[in-house]
């Protein structure tokens, strides 16, 4: 019998099999799945760190245009930085996946969870509760109602070739995401993030570098998908519905650096895992001399500047 991971790979590829996978896989998680009675405490850490972020890089939303790359469903860091002052937001994706009850959801979280948001943000509580009383739909079809406060929604949609002006964004961020983007895509969506950033503006990606199959399969260590080499894990691991790039932590510093962006702060994290389980001889040769922090490191947060020049 196939171990669990190998079997939840296949419903990935089952359902990518099928015309509008991607919609259908939507609609079953939530229906049945993961984004049924979601409770958005399990996102709730996507608040404390990037407020984390922007405070360990010195940097504030305030007045400023954002862009989010994979806005995912539920759309809480795009609120979040309303909040907080921003000037305009995009929000992008690949596949459409915010529904009106998501984004009313999410904003009855925030309000309800202000004085605590208050706390990690040092915004005061009253600003962000007048700005989500203003940007919550309450029924009303939440684009148009969005879209009036400076916040837009693109999906699906192409980052690589995003047709905006040069030098037009101050912030551009992700969460949870660039970690499941093919390298070579996502080498062009770095391309494409430095020419539309304005000079001093920052990119802020908060991302977790290891294997999503070990989190739900004990019986595999978070280094397992390390183990193969590129040719296997595609045909394995990957496919149009869950793709997991692989790449280490210095991969993504080189792509910035290769675009001329400059760190202003990182920070990795490593997993909850004893360094006797690291066994290089069981790595693919690609992976095996790396350097241990890169190898166990299962949360990565990066900024990273274009210089003001």
């Amino acid at each position: 019998m196939l171990p669990k991971w190998r079997r939840r790979a296949l419903v990935y590829k089952l359902f990518g099999l099928f015309p509008f996978g991607n919609r259908l896989f939507d609609t079953v998680r939530a229906t049945v799945g993961l984004n049924r009675n979601f409770d958005l405490t399990r996102r709730h850490y996507s608040i404390v760190e990037m407020s984390y972020m922007l405070a360990q890089a010195g940097k504030s939303v305030k007045g400023k245009d954002l862009v989010e790359i994979g806005a995912g469903w539920h759309p809480v860091l795009p609120a979040l930085f309303y909040g907080m002052g921003a000037n305009s937001i995009v929000m992008t994706d690949i596949v459409k996946h915010i529904k009106q009850s998501y984004v009313e959801q999410t904003l009855d979280y925030l309000i309800a969870h202000a004085n605590e948001v208050a706390d990690l943000t040092k915004i005061p509580a009253n600003q962000l509760l007048t700005r989500w009383a203003g940007l919550h739909p309450h029924g009303k079809p939440w684009l148009k109602h969005w879209s009036d406060r400076g916040i837009d929604y693109h999906a699906p949609f192409d980052f690589r070739k995003t047709k905006w002006q040069d030098n037009s964004v101050d912030m551009i961020y992700s969460n949870s995401c660039i970690s499941y983007i093919p390298k070579p895509t996502l080498e062009n969506i770095f391309q494409e993030s430095a020419r539309i950033l304005k000079p001093g503006g920052w990119i802020a990606h908060n991302l977790m570098p290891y294997d999503d199959y070990a989190s739900s399969d004990v019986s595999i260590t978070p280094l397992n998908f390390l183990r193969y080499d590129d040719e296997s894990w595609e045909r394995i691991g990957n496919c149009s519905l869950h793709y997991q790039n692989r790449l280490r932590p210095i991969a993504y510093l080189s792509l910035a650096e290769r675009y001329g962006l400059s760190i202003r702060f990182l920070e990795r994290r490593q997993h909850h895992i004893k360094k006797k389980m690291l066994i290089r001889s069981e790595l693919d040769e690609e992976f095996r001399y790396l350097p241990e922090e890169e190898l166990l490191c299962a949360h990565f947060l990066m900024v990273v500047d274009k210089c003001d020049f």
